[in-house]
């Protein structure tokens, strides 16, 4: 008799909450000439072709998606309230491909993005032999290995293995075609007509520059002679993207309109962003 009881009241307690919010589920795909960059002024510029200098991709879900606003579509934006300031563009929310990571070394404050480095001799690499900046200690002297590096990040970060170091591991991209191809999860998004998914990547600038990313600000670390910030993604980039958004920088030009909150979707970031001539 207390079994039939108690598995009524777990029946009764069964029931569908009937909520408007879903984890819309997709693939982005970037064409492979995105990962192309330039690097240094003058003389010295050059072209750099390394899916590691990418920034994090960023995406968000709008109301609407607007032409005329900027050189490129921006999503629809709210009234202006703060002079010099755009109005907020009202994200029902979103997620990004990437995100910035503090590599261990104070250098490589806003520098490094997750999900493009498989290990810490592919950063001593790419800074080193791509950018030509190689990563060095607070005494100036160069990170010479994986190992030298490795045991850094776990001295300073107290931590015992490659896993708590998010910065490092498999890439998010993988190449499809004339594509670079992710996959990716926004979550918790309230069900509304008409909604669109929309997004960009934040590419570097000459000074190898994130404008995503605020070096005053997030995390401290105070390590002996070391104390300074770690640098966090900017908090307002899907509320204020034209803030943001600079020359380099590759757009969604066609939005994707969600009809059904359950069906995968293919987001195209497929425009890039150049200074006109």
């Amino acid at each position: 008799m207390l079994s039939a009881l108690i598995l009524a009241q777990l029946q009764g307690c069964a029931f569908d909450e009937n909520l408007n919010y879903y984890d819309l589920r997709g693939t982005v795909k970037i064409p492979i000439a995105a990962t192309q960059f330039a690097y240094g002024i003058g003389d010295d510029q050059q072209i750099i072709d390394d899916i590691r200098g990418m920034g994090p991709l960023y995406l968000g879900v709008y109301p609407a998606i607007e032409e005329g606003l900027y050189p490129y579509p921006h999503p629809s934006m709210g009234p202006i309230l703060s002079e010099g300031q755009d109005g907020n563009a009202y994200p029902y929310g979103g997620n990004t491909v990437g995100r910035f990571d503090w590599a261990c070394y104070q250098q490589l404050v806003c520098k490094v993005s997750t999900g493009r480095f498989e290990d810490y001799s592919d950063i001593i690499d790419f800074f080193d032999n791509v950018l030509g900046d190689p990563v060095r200690t607070l005494d100036g002297e160069v990170v010479g290995s994986g190992v030298e590096y490795q045991e850094r990040c776990f001295e300073v970060e107290y931590a015992t293995g490659d896993n708590e170091m998010l910065f490092v591991g498999a890439r998010d991209f993988r190449v499809e075609g004339e594509f670079l191809v992710a996959d990716v999860v926004i979550p918790h998004i309230p069900m509304n007509e008409g909604m669109k998914i929309w997004g960009w990547v934040d590419m570097p600038s000459t000074s190898y520059e994130f404008s995503t990313c605020d070096p005053t600000v997030g995390d401290t670390v105070n390590y002996y002679a070391e104390s300074y910030d770690l640098g966090t993604n900017a908090i307002d980039v899907l509320n204020y993207p034209g803030k943001y958004i600079d020359y380099g920088d590759w757009v969604v030009q066609t939005p994707v309109e969600v009809t059904d909150p359950n069906a995968d979707f293919e987001l195209v970031v497929d425009f890039h962003y150049v200074e006109e001539e």
